[in-house]
């Protein structure tokens, strides 16, 4: 590198002067290309230090740098940086401002693994615009490099297909970049998490392949759980770095004192030899807490593990010593999950929870078996219909097929891990844990969730409580019962205490026992902010729920925190205005018959082809009841608004008020259906969603949220039906067109939804269905099990949605015997609902009768009629198989109703 400064030399002034540097050696930055780096920085009239000491901790005041080089975040002054506001970057930061001739923003280069694509710099080739623009939002926000030019800097480049002028030309140079499809960077931005780009690899992708999606997806191989699958470690370890098999050459803990605690009931021998080692390798033992700088232990429990957290000490369990040990390289404790102790009590939850693990193998399975049990869920190897839990790195197994059958819930690792690192029960809702992306196995990103230092302070330690920086008036005192509130994080090895006291005036191990009786005060506990930079698909994925991130891995200081958030803002700005855009981030750079292409709510969350009308369930078969025609009204004049907000219509002529986002508040939330300007255009899509978003209605897919559904007609589309269950106003699509042009809401009132001929072809009434659906509250089908065939029209799924949209459960049904049923009474309507929960509208429901829906025309059905029969007769009921057609007239006339045409017979 240092052959390429010549033509920098010459300027005026020094690139690199007036900085100091430290460069931090490692496993990844050796000693010769440390000294490279040097010899760079230093020619160029910087400063530069290189600390090539095990640990690698810098010697003096920290402060006296302005950046550090790092390959990792995983060293031990990599908070004290944070908090001294200094810029920690990867050594590609030098090269790069070397290459540009100018110093260039450090943030890209910041090795915190939460910034999944740090390393990346894309390129977008013939997208949309308004892809290009949230793409450029999204991975810059995630710690990565956006170019509209491409040049040998760019690693990925975003394309539909290679017919694009920038693939060509990236071929015809020989770019070293991957050529993707936008499905990878949205699947990372779901998952949080940087994959594997080989199945979205251009001209021949596999996840485009019907041959390629039939074939077994291989295990993946993970360095981040070596070392790190369990919490009591392996056999007595060996120093890698050793110049022989026999010599213990250590150096890791030079200048450290370390007490091991008395909860890993070691035996004397492994306690000496463990000892021994330690001693060899540069550190010393101790049983006193307050003179130890590394506390090792089994659980997170105990006065020394409160004493050694409160203070800052290393605090780790015995694999995380034995990985030390193994490779004489420091590592945070907190970077594994399997490294730091376990709780003694189980996640609130966990204990009911019986969980299996399908698609996992090797060291990633021991790894979550160890993780399982460690949350306090029972772990089966086998599953059965008693499990809660499947965990799968993808959705190609036998396990995943009966755990659909049973409604065993269906996850990622990401849930466990996530779980486990806060404490806390992570909801099943959130996209990014049932996300499966296609030929992908996501063992190859198992263990790169770290403990979550937050979540310990509010679950674990218990400090000493400051009081506040106010005149102590008066006190109140803290008794034996009460527990004492955490403080203020501290990330360095000094306690917190009051400024102009030093360490020695902190508590020791015995002022802390008497802790419970010193008066004091309460003191509003600081939490830490971080840089909370999540994945854009979060906010896309999560139902009308603006801009929410997910957590960052980080422990940045709060401070520093909103300096890079001030730096962000204008690429976060432009990446929240076009993450609310219906379809997301890459939603209009896909075709429409591309079955993976990311839609909204559950059809996003599950790959499913996405059109504005993604499909009308019966186009050709129609209702003939012999019911007599319901009379037709007018919707009625009263408007449903969010719940939540409770806001009213404004005038026309009035003015909005504004959210703090700069958004309106939300009017209506709106659900379209049939509506053919939009119909295979992702762009007018786009941007008439926006407009509408700024007038205050959101366009949404979750039929429990609709207030206004919106058609050119009654439609037996998925959307239509199931949103039915929410009563919500109907309008015409000329409301739609009247807030378009004039850039205003309309009376709804002034845009009725008529159609007499459709009423009359379903022999329905839609008012009549709305009042029937405000007295159901979505409940028609609460406490109902029905069984659906996957090879009925319009697909299992479907129907799934439709009747969870009433409340009610669908279970897969594939011609196995063996599955639960719950079973309904007539003398509670509901079946299983609460008294007082149920449908008022359940005339019809005879209470014992199991309903499957099936296509009488497909022989793979007719083969599993006889056992769902024997099914039935287990569960002492009455099989009753049937059309698609009964299922659809009871969700769109809100009424429990039964004909025997429905029936298939055979």
């Amino acid at each position: 590198m240092a052959a390429d400064t010549s033509a920098i030399i010459d300027t005026d002034t020094p690139l690199f002067s007036g900085l100091s540097v430290a460069i931090i050696t490692s496993r990844q930055l050796s000693l010769e290309n440390a000294q490279d780096l040097s010899k760079d920085i230093t020619t160029n009239g910087g400063e530069c230090t290189i600390v090539d000491t095990v640990p690698a901790r810098i010697e003096g005041d920290i402060r006296r740098y302005t950046h550090i080089i790092s390959r990792t975040s995983d060293f031990p002054d990599y908070n004290a940086a944070l908090d001294a506001f200094i810029h920690v970057i990867k050594p590609a930061w030098v090269e790069f401002c070397m290459h540009k001739r100018k110093l260039t923003n450090p943030r890209a280069y910041n090795p915190d693994p939460a910034l999944i694509l740090s390393e990346v710099t894309i390129c977008c080739g013939d997208l949309p615009e308004g892809d290009k623009e949230a793409i450029m939002g999204g991975v810059i926000a995630m710690g990565g490099q956006y170019t509209s030019a491409l040049s040998k800097l760019v690693t990925h480049l975003i394309a539909l297909t290679l017919d694009d002028d920038k693939c060509e030309l990236a071929l015809r140079k020989g770019l070293k970049c991957q050529i993707v499809l936008p499905h990878w960077f949205d699947d990372c931005l779901k998952l949080g998490k940087k994959i594997s780009e080989r199945p979205y690899k251009l001209p021949d992708p596999e996840i485009l392949s019907v041959s390629a999606n039939s074939r077994r997806i291989a295990p993946a191989s993970n360095a981040d759980i070596t070392g790190a699958i369990s919490p009591i470690g392996g056999g007595i370890p060996s120093p890698k770095s050793s110049p022989a098999p026999n010599s213990r050459s250590l150096s890791v803990f030079n200048g450290r004192k370390v007490m091991l605690a008395t909860d890993m009931n070691l035996t004397e021998h492994l306690r000496t030899i463990i000892e021994g080692l330690i001693r060899q390798g540069g550190g010393e033992i101790t049983n006193n807490v307050d003179e130890a700088t590394t506390y090792v232990c089994l659980y997170r429990s105990g006065e020394d593990y409160q004493i050694a957290s409160w203070k800052g000490k290393e605090v780790g369990n015995l694999s995380w010593l034995y990985y030390l040990i193994t490779h004489n390289t420091w590592t945070s404790p907190m970077r594994r999950l399997m490294h730091y102790p376990i709780p003694t009590k189980p996640i609130p939850g966990f204990e009911s929870y019986i969980i299996s693990l399908s698609n996992y193998t090797g060291e990633a399975r021991i790894y979550l078996e160890s993780l399982v049990k460690a949350a306090g869920a029972q772990f089966t190897k086998t599953m059965k219909s008693d499990n809660t839990h499947l965990i799968t790195a993808h959705k190609g197994s036998e396990k995943c097929d009966a755990a659909k059958e049973w409604n065993i819930n269906i996850v990622n690792h990401l849930w466990l891990e996530e779980s486990y690192a806060k404490y806390e029960m992570q909801s099943l809702t959130i996209p990014r844990y049932t996300t499966f992306p296609p030929r992908t196995n996501l063992g190859e990103v198992v263990g790169k969730t770290e403990i979550d230092k937050a979540a310990l302070e509010r679950h674990f330690y218990k400090k000493v409580v400051e009081p506040r920086k106010v005149p102590r008036l008066s006190r109140a005192k803290i008794t034996d019962d009460e527990d004492v509130k955490p403080a203020s994080k501290n990330r360095g090895n000094t306690p917190i205490a009051d400024k102009g006291k030093n360490r020695a005036n902190t508590p020791t191990a015995d002022k802390v026992k008497n802790m419970a009786n010193t008066p004091t005060v309460d003191r509003v506990k600081k939490t830490r902010h971080g840089t909370p930079l999540r994945t854009p698909a979060a906010t896309r994925l999560i139902d009308e729920k603006e801009n929410e991130i997910p957590p960052s891995g980080g422990r940045s200081a709060k401070t520093r925190a909103m300096s890079l958030l001030h730096d962000m803002a204008d690429d976060m700005t432009k990446y929240e205005k076009e993450s609310k855009r219906v379809g997301g981030v890459v939603y209009g750079g896909r075709k429409a018959s591309d079955p993976d292409r990311v839609g909204n709510d559950k059809e996003r969350a599950k790959g499913k082809k996405r059109t504005s009308d993604a499909m009308d369930i019966d186009k050709e078969e129609h209702f003939k009841e012999p019911q007599k025609k319901a009379k037709k009204s007018r919707p009625s004049d009263a408007m449903d608004t969010d719940e939540d907000e409770k806001v009213k219509q404004p005038h026309k002529s009035a003015k909005k008020s504004r959210l703090p986002s700069g958004k309106p508040p939300i009017l209506h939330r709106l659900m379209l259906s049939g509506y053919q300007p939009w119909v295979n255009n992702l762009k007018q899509e786009s941007t008439d969603t926006a407009k509408l978003r700024d007038l205050g209605i959101l366009v949404t897919n979750n039929p429990k949220d609709v207030t206004l559904l919106c058609a050119p007609k009654i439609v037996r589309t998925k959307k239509f039906v199931a949103a039915l269950a929410a009563a919500p106003t109907l309008v015409s699509t000329s409301f739609i067109e009247h807030c378009l042009a004039e850039n205003e809401i309309p009376d709804v009132e002034d845009h009725p939804f008529e159609d007499t001929e459709g009423e009359e072809t379903y022999i329905f009434g839609l008012e009549e269905s709305r009042q029937r659906a405000l007295q159901n509250k979505g409940h028609l089908l609460r406490g109902w099990q029905i069984f659906c065939s996957e090879n009925v029209k319009g697909g299992f799924d479907t129907y799934k949605d439709i009747i969870e949209a009433n409340g009610g459960v669908c279970t897969l049904y594939r011609g196995k015997n063996t599955l639960k049923v719950s079973k309904r009474t007539i003398n509670e309507p509901g079946g299983l609902a609460p008294s007082g929960d149920h449908s008022q509208n359940q005339g019809d429901d005879e209470g014992d009768v199991l309903y499957l829906l099936s296509d009488p025309d497909k022989a793979a059905d007719k083969k599993m009629w006889p056992s769902f029969r024997e099914v039935a007769k287990k569960a002492d009921m009455v099989p009753r198989i049937v059309k698609t057609d009964w299922l659809l007239f009871v969700a769109m006339s809100q009424q429990m109703y039964w004909e025997p045409k429905y029936e298939i017979k055979g």
